[in-house]
This record gives structure tokens, C-alpha cells and sequence, in this order.
């Protein structure tokens, strides 16, 4: 069974960018966390909300490729973690926790890609 698609209205399209979506949207103040946000797509949500003014936190399981990948964006930090192991999570999640920062944005990219379907961490 599948669903029919519809549009929605947004004035948005397959050819449509971040930037374009974003377009004068002040991200000042607001802080995002993109997992994936160092290649690819998230690369691309990075970089336009970095632009828009956000604060970034692009979280990697490869953190020197990602420090390479945004190095030359302003306003973006990346911090470790590897969504296929739970304590890096909790490590994760325990270090940001502890800066008192709240989160308005969160962008879950990471992984996202036409994969076969495979089974990470303990038991999962």
C-alpha cells in the first residue's frame, strides 16, 4: 500500500536550495546541531545555516575529516560522536548537557543516502 504524494503548498522544489529556503531568515542567536553536517547534503544545511547566523554543532564519528570539511566556516564547531556506538552518544550528549546551551534547531542528516539496510550497535 503506498500513500499518493501531494503537493504542499511550500513554493518549494526538487531544484530548490537551502539557501533558497532560508532566504531572509535570521538565525542570530539560535543554535543547530547537524549530524552529517560534513558532507553532502548536510554540508550544503550547514554552510546556509551558518550563513542565516546560526551557531553550528556538526557532530562526527570522523572528527579531523569534519574539522576539514567546515574549517572555513564561520560560526560552526565540531564535536565527536558515533551514532552507532550508545556510549559515544551518551558521551555526546553529556558534554553538550554540561555547556547549559539550548538547542533550536536539529537537523538528524547522518547517514541518510539509498543504502542497503543494515543493523549497527549492540543489538540494534
Amino acid at each position: 500500500m503506498t500513500t499518493p504524494q501531494h503537493k504542499i503548498g511550500s513554493g518549494f522544489g526538487a531544484r530548490s536550495t537551502a539557501d533558497d529556503v532560508l532566504h531572509g531568515i535570521d538565525l542570530s542567536g539560535k543554535l543547530a546541531i547537524v549530524t552529517g553536517g560534513y558532507s553532502g547534503i548536510g554540508l550544503e544545511t550547514t554552510r546556509a545555516l551558518a550563513r542565516a547566523g546560526a551557531r553550528v554543532v556538526v557532530p562526527a564519528r570522523r572528527r579531523e575529516v569534519a574539522e576539514e570539511a567546515v574549517g572555513g566556516i564561520g560560526g560552526v564547531e565540531v564535536d565527536e560522536l558515533d551514532l552507532a556506538d550508545l556510549e559515544s552518544v551518551r558521551r555526546f550528549a553529556e558534554r553538550f548537557l554540561a555547556t547549559g546551551r539550548s538547542v533550536e534547531i536539529v537537523i538528524d542528516s547522518a547517514g541518510i543516502m539509498a543504502c542497503p539496510e543494515t543493523r549497527v550497535g549492540p543489538g540494534w
